[in-house]
């Protein structure tokens, strides 16, 4: 699938805007780290965890924004409380857990960097929605990030279950504003080229004529 780069258009969302959800939240004035995905231990929280305590000794004006649906069903369903457990419940905002988080563009928004220390990914929707609203990445170096993320230029992949690393990394695109900024441009350019859903609809669209005329030459 592709992605809806009118929705996830970071150009709708105001400094006013931003400054006024940030408030809100309670994380005015913060850098914030962010994730979206379902709240499960595949898709790499415990190892965020790990990592932010890190981030937050170098930088200690960081959050995080956790978009985080609860998944009950999975064997590896994380709970709340697993926040006081890390240590980490004082700088966390969890969304999504359950409760409905409409208009996820204007979470995206709030964001200085985008992180998913995934075990498991197809083609990653929310890492393509991060890149089209023009945030830096960084990702676990696993199939499916891999070809979301264009590595070292609109993002960076980084070793599987190594909190250390992601913590390094993390701090060094925090403390380089203008890389991130570079990172963030070249993310929402790629997927206006290659990641716009209207790209795809034509395509299948080809496709579908080209089956129809090999069957009526039949």
């Amino acid at each position: 699938g592709g992605i809806d780069v009118k929705r996830f258009d970071p150009s709708k969302f105001s400094r006013d805007f931003i400054l006024s959800k940030k408030k809100e939240l309670g994380i005015n004035g913060k850098l914030v780290i962010g994730m979206v995905g379902r709240f499960v231990e595949e898709k790499g929280y415990l190892d965020l965890f790990s990592a932010f305590k890190i981030i937050k000794k170098k930088i200690p004006n960081t959050v995080l924004l956790l978009v985080a649906p609860e998944d009950k069903d999975k064997e590896d369903a994380l709970d709340k409380s697993v926040l006081t457990e890390y240590g980490v419940e004082k700088d966390a905002v969890l969304l999504g857990y359950n409760q409905e988080v409409p208009d996820i563009e204007k979470m995206y928004s709030l964001m200085d960097i985008f992180v998913l220390p995934s075990y498991r990914e197809g083609l990653s929707m929310s890492l393509l929605e991060a890149q089209s609203m023009q945030k830096p990445v960084v990702a676990t170096d696993i199939r499916g990030c891999r070809e979301s993320v264009n590595n070292g230029n609109t993002g960076i992949l980084v070793p599987l279950a190594n909190p250390e690393n992601l913590a390094e990394t993390v701090i060094s695109i925090l403390s380089n504003p203008k890389q991130a900024n570079k990172m963030g441009e070249r993310g929402r350019e790629r997927v206006l080229k290659e990641f716009d859903e209207r790209l795809f609809f034509g395509r299948i669209m080809e496709e579908y004529d080209s089956l129809l005329k090999k069957k009526v030459k039949r």
